[in-house]
């Protein structure tokens, strides 16, 4: 019996050789440990030896050797043996299987730019301490990963609590530090300031040469590089003496009024700063929102405004100017990756955030923006950054701008752009439209191209330019004799000064505003109207509930503040460029800096597009003359039967107004205005001119005669 023992011992000690070879040849991953023990040759001599062979091999090979702690037997072993060091210190990576997911927390600040180590600075006669957002972190670059000292357990229960997060909640999990306070009664409880900063990943959108396009001609356009921007970033250098001096004020006034703060989260922004806390429990909001002027004093400040709440926080955050504020360039916003690799179809690069964050805004969804502010408040500017984010982003084919200026100076750098961007009507000579008479002809062309757009969706079944770009594009419809399809380019329509429009042909003007306003949307059409005078009688109440999307820049009182967004708070902004901008449906607008374009930008903006070769003429808009007042237009049996009358009348005086009519014909003065609008809509007489009689367009009753 002993003879056979052996003999058994000695066979599977051969076998586990064998397997041991077959392993360490084959890359196999086994367990000896366990073969061992299932052949009880666990506490033998050459089980040990096995052992030792083993993970001298498997240390000299670099092998995965896997912790058998948890083996009963094996563990008994060791408490005998613990000579034997079968627990391997492994220097390579552990199987994943056997370890426990580490617990991942998403910062929910980024850092704008390199910046060691924010010293902890002392406050006299207080307690507070600026603290880093990343005083825990170790960072990963090139693929390697920075060792940091890790603190002792007690310190990580306190960083990284357990957590009750799914796999998929993790990464909205943000970060908060622990509110630290001292035991000593005799002194003020500390307030906690983090103060949030932002690096800026900028990536440069590439440059391309566009040969092929939509129209029936086809242009080389080369789109404009950055280097024809200014490049110089003129950044803020982020005082934190000046953080933690608010920040001490902020509190001591608070606590004057008996409002308790513990943590102050410190957002810095190119203009003005965000501190945001949580009050006590017990305060009313409404008491901090009225302590505006009392804060302002106490910091010195031009002026602050108080969000209580922040929508979607629980926060109160006052907003306190920067005592050096930063220029938001154009090229900043241009360059970057959120502007570049959007998918807006009309983007608009507006500015940066309160937080530093480069913000865009589609115009195609907003779908008509109203943009108000008093002179000098950095509308205009906000107008040309309108137009050069378009034209950065599209191509000549995919984008027509009508441009009314009757400030005749504003905007007139673009006329350049006339064989590229430019839509006209053939019924104006000017590129740029500066009178009243020529912007009401145009806005008419404009519900004429409209009402012609829509003709041909519901041709063919279409509902808005999007779908039906996508099937001309795809080759869908086939062209016949009489019609041919191309591709509708979006036209974006901007007005400069509505106040003006209004106060000379406020009838005339406000039509067909409202009308674009209400259906130009699902044909491309767009509308950004500006105005410097915000009064209900510019900004009427049809027009503003067709412009769900405004812009709010410094206004004089919060009467002009409401007449533009429905509430307070433009009155307080700062001027140059700070505005607030009211999405369509949201309840509360968002504070922007607006970036900033120089006239020479523009100016060599335009020069790079115009002295490319362009189309051999502009994008032209259908002609009222010629189809006797357009798509739209009243038709011959839907006249006053005094049209005739009323026409031959006119052309014999060379004289057209209303009252002519009225005292003429004796008719009443609302069927006298109408038939003068039948005469306009006919194209015997010119548009409404204010208070000057209309122009007679025809010379003779012979021309008469082909209208009637």
């Amino acid at each position: 019996m002993i003879f056979i023992g052996v003999v058994g011992k000695l066979g599977a000690i051969l076998i586990i050789l064998a397997v041991a070879a077959v392993t360490f040849i084959f890359g196999t991953n086994v367990n000896i440990n366990k073969l061992l023990h299932s052949f009880s040759l666990g506490k033998t001599a050459p089980f040990r030896a096995l052992i030792r062979l083993k993970n001298w091999v498997s240390l000299k090979l670099n092998m995965e050797v896997r912790p058998f702690e948890d083996d009963e037997e094996t563990a008994n072993h060791i408490k005998e043996y613990p000579d034997d060091d079968i627990r391997i210190n492994r220097k390579f990576e552990p199987i994943l299987d056997d370890v426990e997911p580490a617990h991942i927390i998403k910062r929910s600040i980024n850092i704008q730019k390199n910046i060691n180590q924010f010293e902890d600075i002392d406050v006299q006669d207080d307690n507070t301490t600026i603290i880093p957002d990343n005083f825990d972190n170790g960072f990963e670059l090139n693929g390697k990963i920075e060792e940091t000292k890790i603190p002792d357990d007690d310190v990580i229960s306190k960083i990284i609590p357990e957590s009750n997060y799914t796999e998929d909640e993790i990464d909205n999990v943000e970060y908060q530090p622990e509110v630290q306070t001292q035991d000593n009664p005799s002194t003020k409880k500390p307030l906690t300031v983090t103060v949030n900063e932002k690096i800026e990943e900028i990536e440069e959108a590439p440059i391309n040469l566009l040969g092929t396009d939509i129209h029936d001609e086809e242009i080389q356009y080369l789109s404009p590089g950055y280097e024809l921007l200014n490049q110089k970033d003129e950044l803020a250098d982020i005082n934190d003496s000046e953080l933690e001096e608010n920040a001490r004020l902020l509190r001591e006034k608070l606590e004057t009024f008996k409002i308790e703060i513990d943590n102050l989260t410190v957002t810095p922004g190119p203009v003005v700063t965000q501190y945001e806390f949580v009050p006590a429990p017990g305060i009313k909001v409404s008491r901090i929102e009225s302590l505006a002027d009392d804060i302002a004093m106490a910091l010195k400040a031009r002026g602050i405004r108080i969000i209580a709440p922040i929508p979607g926080k629980g926060t109160v955050g006052i907003e306190i100017p920067n005592r050096n504020p930063s220029i938001v360039r154009f090229s900043s916003i241009v360059k970057s990756a959120r502007f570049h690799q959007s998918e807006h179809r009309l983007p608009i690069a507006l500015g940066k955030t309160i937080g530093g964050d480069v913000y865009c805004a589609d115009l195609s969804k907003m779908p008509h923006l109203l943009i108000a502010g008093s002179t000098g408040s950095g509308k205009s500017v906000g107008i040309n950054t309108v137009l050069a984010s378009l034209i950065y982003k599209k191509h000549p084919s995919e984008l027509k701008f009508v441009i009314i200026d009757p400030k005749k100076v504003e905007l007139n750098l673009y006329s350049s752009l006339q064989y590229h961007f430019l839509a006209t009507s053939p019924d104006i000579n000017d590129l740029i439209i500066t009178s009243p008479e020529d912007a009401v002809i145009i806005l008419k062309s404009l519900c004429a191209e409209m009402d012609r757009r829509y003709d041909i969706l519901a041709q063919v079944g279409q509902r808005n330019i999007l779908d039906y770009n996508a099937k001309v594009k795809s080759g869908k419809y086939k062209d016949d004799k009489e019609f041919v399809h191309r591709a509708m380019p979006y036209i974006v329509v901007i007005i400069d000064e509505l106040a003006d429009l209004m106060m000379t042909a406020a009838k005339e003007v406000e039509a067909p505003i409202i009308r674009l306003a209400q259906l130009a949307r699902a044909v491309g059409i767009h509308l950004v109207v500006a105005t410097q005078r915000p009064s209900v009688d510019v900004i009427t109440g049809i027009i503003k509930a067709n412009f769900p999307a405004r812009i709010a820049y410094l206004v004089a009182s919060k009467i002009d503040s409401r007449t533009i967004l429905d509430q307070s708070g433009a009155e307080q902004l700062l001027g140059n460029g700070d505005l607030l901008f009211l999405p369509g449906g949201s309840p509360k607008p968002i504070r922007i800096q607006n970036s900033f374009i120089s006239t020479d930008e523009v100016e060599a903006l335009c020069e790079h597009i115009g002295n490319q070769k362009g189309y051999s003429k502009p994008y032209l808009l259908p002609s009222l003359i010629e189809n006797g007042g357009g798509a739209g237009s009243i038709s011959k049996d839907d006249r006053d039967p005094l049209f005739a009358e009323a026409a031959r009348l006119v052309i014999r005086l060379q004289q057209a107004s209303v009252s002519i009519v009225q005292r003429r014909l004796k008719v009443g003065y609302a069927r006298a205005g109408k038939i003068i609008d039948e005469l306009e809509d006919a194209g015997v007489v010119g548009p409404y001119a204010g208070s000057k009689a209309r122009e007679v367009i025809l010379e003779s009753e012979s021309e008469l005669e082909a209208i009637l």
